[in-house]
Parts: structure tokens; sequence; C-alpha cells
């Protein structure tokens, strides 16, 4: 959205910023003692820390500052209980990040090639259209007002979705995770295969839980029930959590068959069916499911 940067600033207009209680992104000044948060000036090389390097926007100093706060307050505890210092970096990783490096330019990779495709939807580009179109002939600085506040309710709503989600959803299901992962040599000796007791958003869970915990060897395959057909689905863990190729995919003379003709090649009643990429497969029941992934890990 427009601001005014430091070096647009006048003297006077310096004078009215001097006054305010709170600055964001302009004035040239970074001091959280004074409410002062700004990152364009010459000099600033501030990060958020704990393991991320990525220089913080004005948008990573505010939440470096009161994340912790707004995080306590909407799971009604201390902020200095451990969930909140948890769900404080997976926010900043999940979704303040991406602000600021977009906002100082920083390249999502590192390569010369051009990407495979086009990401246009993502918040700053959604900010980006509320500026007033280039053939709209008022250009007027009360139509960029009008526009900036749009932006501050699209952006202020959406990290705060963010922010719920991890409290009512992410947080529960990493503790789904962590008790299966810790459980997973109940299951098979290989260690190799995880039963979720209860279906929930398992995938970078389980990459930050091995990574966490080193486990050793990694997981293969997870099994976990259908809610609604209620048989089971045996997964092949992918190789990262942004990655479609998997550890270990299914056998791929499994792969496009369905029903008897799956329970006949594999000899295993109750078969469904197995993706022609073979990243999952199906069980009617849980001792089936169980043992195609076996039977998967030696083939």
């Amino acid at each position: 959205m427009a601001s005014l940067s430091p070096a647009a600033a006048s003297p006077k207009r310096l004078r009215i910023l001097d006054t305010l209680d709170a600055v964001l992104d302009v004035g040239g000044v970074y001091d959280p003692s004074r409410h002062r948060y700004d990152h364009h000036q010459k000099g600033f090389s501030e990060v958020f820390g704990h393991g991320f390097n990525t220089k913080l926007s004005s948008a990573g100093l505010v939440y470096k500052h009161f994340g912790k706060e707004i995080i306590a307050k909407e799971l009604g505890v201390n902020e200095d209980h451990e969930d909140v210092h948890r769900l404080y970096l997976s926010i900043y990783k999940s979704f303040v990040e991406a602000l600021d490096a977009i906002d100082n330019g920083i390249n999502q990779y590192e390569t010369d090639q051009p990407p495979k495709y086009v990401n246009s939807t993502h918040l700053s580009s959604r900010v980006g259209r509320l500026n007033p179109d280039w053939t709209d002939p008022d250009q007027s600085p009360e139509k960029e007002n009008a526009a900036f506040e749009q932006a501050m309710i699209l952006a202020g709503s959406e990290f705060m979705e963010s922010v719920r989600f991890h409290v009512k959803s992410w947080l529960p299901a990493r503790s789904i995770v962590l008790e299966c992962l810790l459980s997973r040599g109940n299951i098979d000796p290989s260690g190799e295969i995880m039963v979720l007791d209860r279906f929930c958003p398992w995938k970078l869970h389980l990459f930050e839980l091995e990574e966490e915990l080193k486990t050793d060897p990694l997981t293969k395959y997870v099994l976990y029930q259908d809610d609604r057909s209620k048989s089971w689905r045996v997964q092949a863990v992918g190789v990262a959590p942004d990655r479609f190729e998997s550890r270990k995919a299914l056998p791929e003379k499994w792969r496009g068959m369905r029903d008897e003709e799956l329970s006949a090649e594999t000899g295993i009643p109750g078969c469904v069916f197995v993706h022609m990429s073979g990243f999952i497969g199906g069980n009617k029941t849980y001792e089936g499911a169980l043992e195609m992934a076996r039977a998967a890990l030696i083939c």
C-alpha cells in the first residue's frame, strides 16, 4: 500500500510523526521503547531470531514485540507458557516470515531458473490489488486512505485467523502426532509405520517432530481411518512437506488396481484401491491396511 518513505519525509511530516503514540513502516526509526517500527533506514538488519534469518519488515517487528501477547490471550495462558512460545515460532514461520521476505525483496528460491508457475494469490499480492488502479481517474489521498483501511482489515483478519487456527487446530494436532510417533514401535518392529488413532493434519507435524526428536528410522507410511467411508488409508510419507515424491511409494505393481483385483495381487483381503502415483491406498479394515503397509516395506 502507499506509504511515506523516510527519504520522502519532509521535516514537517517528521515533526508530526514525533507526536504520535506509535509509528509503523515510516519515519526511519526502530525503537520499541517509543513504539517506532520502521525497517527502511540504512543499517537496519534486525531478524526474528530463533533460527530465522530473514530481515524483518515492519510487520515482523510488530509481531516480534507483540505476537506472544496476542497468542497468550487466545490461549488463555501466561506469555511464558511453553505453548505460547511454540505457536509464536510456528506462526512466524507459516505466516509472518513471507511478509517480511516479500517486503524486503527476498526471493523464495535461490535459483536463476524461472518459476514453473505464478502465485498471485498470497496476502501481499491481494493487498496490492486494493490500491487504486492506474486507470482510475480518482487518485486522491482520500481514495488511497480508504484502500489502506481495507488492507488493514484484510491483513488483520487473516493474521488472527492464522492465530486461531494454530490455537484450535495446529496445537492439538501436534499433540496427537507426537503421541502416535512415539508409540509407532508398538505397531510394527520396523518403526516405519505410524497409526493415527484419530485423524488430524499430520504431515508438517511429522516432519518437524522427526527433526526435533532425531527419530531413526524415518516413518514411511501413516495409517488412519477415513471418517466418511470408515475404511482405512495407507499413505506414503513425502520426502518433504511440500513435495509430491514419497519416501517409499506403494509398490508399482499395485498402482491403479482396485477391489478384488488388488486383493488378489497383494494376497490381502479387503483392499479398496492404490493410487496411480503410489502415494496412497486403502483397505476396508485396519488389519488389512497394516498388512498392506508391512508388505510395501519389503517390496
